[in-house]
């Protein structure tokens, strides 16, 4: 059985195919969790007004009332696209002084204390973010960081290993160069083994796994043949040329059509 675990990605949702090759195996859709943020209406609004992406989709929020919950490499990105941008320090570890001054000088603000809602008007539009002691901050768009979690843990049971991020940013497959879980039969591509691969980088991924599949099933296909070459199960030429001797005697071989040819 020879199986691969490979991306379909966008912008929009991120998936992953376990796919079969030569008529066996499942071909399984998987997918790419996004853990939010615990803070009461925010995931009802993931996707709308809550975000985490400024490369997906900063220009759509440019020169709005821009809020960051808890990351200051994300407060940074967003100050490139909107100058009022706040940075809510939430539950996040202590800013350095070095941090403190970048923010600073960027004009960047900086709210303590933690968020514990969000605001939402009439027209059911975001206008602030309720922190624990009852103030309300406004906010036009909400930042923050999910942790990725690659939908493959029932894989387990094929002896695949999951992994944490590099970066420390979610959990995924864990695989070789090429793609290889190290279980016979059985490689990843995509968000499955990089949780932060976008198109061009799963597609270059797939393409990889691809080449170290195809590769595989042509020394399956040739130990199969010298197998059977050896317990005397397909043809050599020798045997060809008797059964053709046999059953064709003279004319073997195009023989009749010959001058002289019965």
């Amino acid at each position: 059985m020879l199986r691969l675990l490979a991306p379909m990605v966008c912008s929009a949702a991120r998936a992953s195919l376990l796919w079969s090759y030569c008529g066996s195996g499942a071909r399984r859709s998987l997918g790419l969790v996004d853990v939010l943020p615990d803070v009461p209406g925010l995931a009802e609004r993931w996707g709308r007004d809550v975000l985490h992406c400024v490369y997906c989709h900063g220009w759509e929020v440019r020169d709005k009332v821009i809020g960051v919950l808890g990351n200051f490499h994300q407060a940074l990105l967003f100050r490139q696209m909107s100058k009022d941008v706040t940075l809510f320090l939430h539950t996040a570890t202590e800013l350095t002084d070095e941090q403190w001054e970048q923010l600073a000088a960027l004009g960047v603000g900086v709210v303590d204390g933690e968020a514990t809602g969000l605001e939402v008007d009439s027209q059911d539009q975001m206008v602030g973010v309720r922190l624990a002691s009852g103030k309300v901050v406004a906010v036009q768009q909400l930042v923050v960081a999910p942790r990725f979690l690659a939908r493959a843990g029932f894989l387990r049971e094929l002896g695949v290993t999951m992994q944490e991020h590099p970066m420390g940013l979610g959990e995924q497959l864990q695989v070789d160069a090429s793609g290889f879980t190290g279980v016979q039969g059985v490689w990843a591509a995509g968000n499955v083994s990089d949780v932060l691969a976008g198109v061009p980088a799963a597609a270059a991924a797939g393409t990889t796994a691809a080449a170290a599949i195809h590769m595989d099933l042509l020394k399956a296909d040739a130990e199969a043949a010298a197998r059977a070459a050896k317990d005397g199960e397909v043809f050599s030429g020798a045997l060809e040329a008797e059964v053709s001797r046999r059953v064709q005697g003279s004319r073997a071989h195009g023989l009749g059509s010959l001058p002289g040819g019965n």
